[in-house]
């Protein structure tokens, strides 16, 4: 969301123009301050529903072979593979999905926190500059 993701390249100035205004980076979202809290909301809501999928999977998911047969037992152990055990697996893309939800709404905090600073501090007739003023 707001913020940095990957390596960060391309942030620098590049270009030789130190006194131009830099463009947001290609990498970062501009958020209007009253769209955060539904955003956040939005977010949050998602990520309580993944956490509860991944819940139920950790309990339910895992296969045992129906018969004793050698075909029953690939089949429970491939199905286990795929779903639950390796990290291509189904319940392993729905963690990552998690993370990035996680990362959203902790993004949407920050983002929330940043504006009220402003908020805060614009109230107050305090205005921060660069030269110490």
């Amino acid at each position: 969301m707001a913020g940095k993701r990957g390596g960060g390249h391309g942030h620098g100035n590049s270009h030789g123009n130190a006194g131009a205004q830099q463009a947001a980076p290609a990498d970062s979202l501009k958020i209007d301050p009253e769209a955060v809290p539904a955003l956040r909301s939005a977010f949050a809501d998602a990520l309580s529903r993944v956490e509860e999928q991944l819940r139920l999977a950790d309990q339910e998911l895992r296969l045992t072979a129906w018969a004793k047969d050698p075909v029953s037992q690939d089949a429970a152990v491939v199905f286990n593979e795929r779903a639950v055990d390796t990290a291509a697996s189904a319940v392993d893309s729905l963690r990552a999905y998690r993370d990035q939800l996680n990362v959203a709404v902790s993004n949407l905090d920050k983002t929330a926190e940043q504006y009220s600073a402003v908020d805060k501090g614009s109230q107050s007739g305090v205005v921060k500059t660069g030269d110490g003023g």
